[in-house]
């Protein structure tokens, strides 16, 4: 069987742009320092600087880093609350527990996320103890290549009532190919002639792209990316988590 296509990534350059970025704003600050200064005087009072107090461009590099992201997780909180139908409400999206939990989490994940298959026993553990919670997931494949099979075969395995299981197969478990996909989906039940008649079908592959271009417009960049009412959370930060979890709960209580 073939593998089915899926657009590329929107995030595919982001961190090599990102770095570039950081690069020429470090320098354009230093320069900033002494605008009035010939240009030669000016490089060799850079290289002096920079020779002298080489931690100068550590430093500049950490504050712009630090700015740059207090920038994304702002726009992130806007865009959840702009996103807040398409993040809670589409019926599309496999949900792990309790699809009637009154408290919802949405997780963007991806299989392939080292960070995503460290939380998940901790998750899976939580939701137990947690009747009330359930997680709403984004496919969400942004680490390689294979990352967008891996999402179309836990979305062919909702589609039989199987999305637990197989989430937690890939997870646990490394399949990078239809055949291991194959096996690793029979192991949990999933009727695999069904499955191919799905990954080939234009659900798996519009899914898969309406997520990706959601957490495009959300200027998400990496897995785990969790959203807890009006809260976005980025990685795998557990306790920060329970504790969006915690003041959603109060919220609903009190109306």
């Amino acid at each position: 069987m073939s593998e089915p296509e899926f657009k590329p990534s929107p995030l595919r350059d982001i961190f090599s742009q990102a770095n570039i970025a950081v690069g020429l704003a470090v320098f354009a600050v230093v320069l900033a320092a002494a605008p009035y200064v010939a240009p030669p005087v000016r490089t060799w009072m850079v290289r002096e600087a920079l020779l002298s107090r080489p931690d100068m461009l550590q430093d500049a590099s950490d504050k712009l880093n630090a700015q740059m992201q207090a920038k994304a997780e702002q726009a992130l909180a806007d865009g959840v609350k702009s996103h807040h139908d398409s993040l809670f409400n589409d019926a599309s999206d496999p949900v792990l527990g309790d699809p009637q939990a009154p408290v919802k989490i949405v997780e963007f994940l991806d299989y392939n996320c080292t960070f995503c298959r460290a939380a998940t026993p901790v998750l899976k553990d939580y939701l137990a103890q947690n009747p009330d919670v359930a997680i709403i997931v984004k496919e969400y494949p942004v680490i390689n290549q294979n990352s967008p099979l891996l999402a179309a075969y836990a979305l062919a395995a909702a589609q039989q009532g199987k999305y637990a299981p197989m989430h937690y197969a890939l997870m646990t478990n490394k399949a990078e190919d239809v055949p291991a996909l194959d096996a690793l989906a029979a192991k949990v039940g999933v009727d695999i002639d069904k499955a191919h008649a799905f990954l080939k079908s234009d659900a798996a592959r519009d899914h898969i792209n309406k997520v990706m271009n959601l957490g495009a417009d959300l200027n998400i960049t990496g897995t785990p990316t969790f959203v807890v009412g009006d809260q976005a959370i980025n990685g795998a930060k557990i306790d920060d988590l329970k504790a969006a979890v915690e003041a959603q709960r109060k919220a609903l209580k009190n109306g």
